[in-house]
């Protein structure tokens, strides 16, 4: 027999332990081995009766708190209905098994979609727990459940931008400063300094944003209430102080992201626009707001749009990158940003292009 395939029996006999302690429940009922090929396909595992029947062979001279209802004692009758029933009366003694397929699967998913928004502390400690999962998977290609992670994946709407780069010390002292609720000193170089002009901070973490490829620190600075936002990649050095960090009740970090994560100044406005009709018909799918509404025009092939909008750059960046398929009508200051855009553009292109 190959490692692997040793490898696989073996966790599928610690998962029939499991299915029998877990079917057999606090009452100790009899379990069938039909029902436990059933819980285990259910749980997208690729097996049958006979695989079951040498897996409890095996079992039963190695785990005395297994037991077998088969009668062998009795006068050939069936105790209870059952020819055979297994259960397991080890209260106090749980049989060791793996990972089951579904919370393989599940770690497998968490690792590739969510594992940068997990404390560096923590995804340290997952390291092992995801490489069982993956080998989990491996160990049952048969299985259907084990292909999930080839037949989904995800993309980002917009331009695909590379994650900046982070120093992993500042990480892992900003994710322990939140976990642990206290100061950090930071050493933080804005965007719009010149190198050498860093500057210094005391911040009081409050949460952390994901936005596209960047994340940010939403913190408190020195003794100020208001909460402002640090791009990770920009902060070069970052020390874990003693004293607790200030705490705001009131604050929400949804909240907050929703009005400043886009950048912008967040407020609510009355966004009114003229739209063509294949993007109207793609905004009636997906709107951009719940206050979204959609209505003809009197010049053919077009719509007039309606919705109550965060004024952010993000909305900017929409409409820009929508081009002529939208006309802003209000309000006028957005209309006028837009038009100004457009026209710095154009004389851009304007230019004669100079060959390099």
């Amino acid at each position: 027999m190959s490692q692997q395939k040793s490898q696989a029996t073996l966790q599928r006999r610690n998962l029939v332990l499991e299915s029998i302690r877990r079917l057999s429940g606090k009452n100790l009922r009899w379990v069938t081995g039909r029902e436990i090929v059933q819980d285990l396909k259910a749980q997208g595992y690729a097996v049958e009766i006979h695989n079951i029947r040498r897996d409890l062979k095996a079992l039963l001279p190695l785990h005395p708190q297994l037991e077998v209802n088969d009668n062998s004692k009795g006068d050939g009758k069936p105790i209870n209905g059952l020819p055979h029933g297994y259960r397991w009366v080890g209260t106090n003694v749980e049989p060791a098994t793996g990972l089951t397929l579904p919370e393989a699967l599940s770690l497998v998913m968490v690792e590739r979609y969510l594992s940068q928004s997990l404390p560096v502390l923590l995804t340290q400690s997952l390291h092992d727990l995801f490489q069982k999962a993956q080998q989990t998977l491996d160990l049952h290609k048969k299985s259907q459940v084990t292909h999930w992670p080839e037949k989904i994946t995800v993309i980002q709407p917009a331009q695909t931008l590379l994650s900046p780069s982070i120093d992993s010390t500042v990480l892992t002292i900003v994710h322990e400063s939140l976990l642990m609720e206290r100061q950090i000193q930071v050493c933080y170089q804005s965007i719009y300094q010149k190198i050498g002009k860093e500057k210094n901070y005391r911040l009081h973490p409050l949460g952390l944003i994901q936005r596209g490829p960047i994340t940010y620190l939403v913190a408190m600075a020195n003794d100020y209430e208001d909460a402002y936002i640090y791009a990770l990649h920009r902060i070069i050095s970052a020390q874990l102080l003693d004293e607790a960090s200030r705490q705001n009740d009131d604050f929400d970090l949804n909240v907050y992201a929703q009005k400043q994560g886009h950048f912008g100044s967040g407020e609510t406005i009355f966004f009114k626009a003229r739209i063509v009709d294949h993007l109207a018909a793609t905004l009636s799918e997906t709107p951009l707001h719940k206050s979204q509404v959609i209505m003809e025009d009197d010049k053919p092939g077009y719509k007039i749009l309606q919705a109550e909008l965060a004024n952010t750059w993000q909305l900017r960046w929409w409409i820009l990158g929508e081009g002529e398929r939208i006309e802003v009508i209000e309000p006028k200051s957005l209309r006028d940003d837009v038009v100004n855009t457009i026209s710095l553009t154009l004389q851009q292109y304007e230019q004669p292009l100079i060959n390099q």
